[in-house]
């Protein structure tokens, strides 16, 4: 069985589809590095409805590079470090590990019981800080990211590029914990078993999986 999750209102207790439940790495970014945040949130990643036109779309898809995105628009919005300063404060803050889903994670792979995957969107240098830093390798087989397969998340072909890469069998159905409906909606279209995640009760109920634990 092949068991993914998303990274961002699920692995990490961050960014959440829930607005309520969000805890926004930069909300003191004001006082720690002098940014105007509303300037920032605005010319980085848009306006809700209007994503795909801000440069942080450009760099989850793979077609910009974070650093040299960031450093077109740091200046603008008071920022007066180096961009490898600014982007290791928001690793760094953007990195609350939710321990009850790793945890599970972790006890389906070592029990032999499942194949463990990432499938998130994010851009190179977050990936890599994921894998390498955070210690996501110690704990899943593979990570897939959209700058990686070159399509943002929400689009089919994000699921159906991960199909071919392990080759599912028609039927496979491997299982997905999302916090966004719209991408639940999509993975399923891919022949997907994915589901709404609100907490790690969600994965050990799962019709799937319940049987797996004691």
């Amino acid at each position: 069985m092949k068991v993914f999750f998303d990274v961002d209102g699920v692995l990490i207790d961050g960014w959440h589809a829930d607005i309520a439940r969000r805890k926004p790495w930069d909300a003191t970014i004001e006082v720690d590095l002098g940014v105007d945040r509303d300037a920032f949130q605005l010319l980085f990643f848009g306006t809700p409805g209007n994503r795909s036109a801000s440069p942080m779309f450009e760099c989850v898809t793979g077609r910009r590079d974070l650093k040299q995105a960031l450093a077109a628009i740091l200046p603008d919005v008071g920022y007066k470090g180096s961009v490898d300063d600014f982007v290791r404060y928001w690793f760094e803050k953007d990195s609350r590990l939710d321990p009850d889903v790793f945890g599970i994670a972790r006890e389906l792979r070592e029990r032999g019981r499942a194949q463990i995957f990432v499938a998130t969107g994010q851009e190179h240098y977050r990936a890599a800080y994921l894998w390498d830093e955070l210690g996501f390798s110690s704990h899943f087989d593979r990570l897939f990211y959209s700058a990686q397969i070159g399509v943002p998340k929400k689009d089919l072909r994000f699921f159906e590029a991960i199909n071919r890469a392990l080759g599912t069998e028609p039927g496979e159905r491997p299982v997905f914990f999302d916090d966004q409906p719209e991408i639940v909606d999509l993975a399923n279209r891919a022949g997907w078993d994915a589901a709404i995640f609100t907490s790690a009760r969600d994965i050990q109920q799962h019709p799937r999986l319940r049987h797996l634990w004691p």
